[in-house]
């Protein structure tokens, strides 16, 4: 049974993503703070209690892969928003964000290479059209997210010797339970988002989802480096 695992899969677009690979067959690790929704999961889920930014050496990986062997995905997902302007951050909550968005997912990176140089495997790595373009009051986050797309391009080009990929996805605005509660206090809000996007729907987190088990799957076998939005159009939108 192939294993992936999932960090911040417990809940949001994360939880989405782990029932995906479940779903294929797959054994899931998911790797959070807390238990969340992840008890909704069942058979085949495995959750492991850590606060990723706390490790400075991914021991949690090299943990995972003492266990289960080989671990065919690894979805960096786990990430933190913080909706400020660059003047109003204070220097404690940009460490805060880039040591969750950025500094933790580059050291995974690293440490799935080392563990998998003879095994081979493929990271999906979880930006954000914040990484493509400006978004109000979200200059830590738009930082982040931009430096996620970079660390992609690099490792996909040192490790492809390995027979490792790295692709990131870039989610735009997805329908969960927390946009719908964020927008239902500003309806004109949602109504100019959707009229930027050429599909004028926002998406799922089961699209979201696919995408990920895509770029992860053998059908992308020749698909590295890539950050594939998926918005719907936004980012090129009117």
């Amino acid at each position: 049974m192939p294993v992936a695992v999932i960090t911040g899969g417990n809940k949001g677009l994360g939880l989405g993503q782990s029932r995906r690979f479940l779903k294929a067959g797959f054994e899931v690790f998911v790797v959070a703070r807390s238990r969340s929704q992840f008890d909704t999961l069942g058979h085949g889920a495995t959750f492991i209690e850590c606060d990723i930014a706390a490790d400075p050496h991914a021991d949690w990986l090299a943990d995972i892969h003492a266990k289960a062997g080989p671990l065919a995905v690894l979805v960096n997902n786990a990430g933190i928003h913080l909706k400020k302007t660059a003047w109003e951050v204070a220097p404690d909550e940009l460490d805060r964000v880039l040591s969750v968005n950025v500094r933790a997912m580059f050291i995974a990176c690293g440490r799935y290479v080392t563990l998998h140089r003879k095994t081979g495997g493929a990271i999906v790595n979880i930006a954000s059209m914040g990484g493509m373009m400006a978004l109000p009051s979200a200059a830590a986050y738009v930082t982040a997210k931009t430096a996620v797309v970079g660390l992609t391009r690099s490792v996909a080009v040192d490790a492809a010797e390995f027979g490792i990929r790295c692709n990131a996805v870039s989610p735009g605005f997805i329908d969960t339970d927390m946009t719908r509660a964020v927008l239902a206090k500003d309806p004109a809000r949602r109504e100019r988002i959707e009229r930027r996007i050429p599909t004028r729907a926002f998406g799922t987190s089961e699209d979201v989802a696919n995408a990920i088990f895509y770029l992860a799957s053998d059908q992308a076998a020749y698909v590295n480096g890539v950050n594939l939005p998926v918005d719907g159009g936004y980012v090129i939108g009117f």
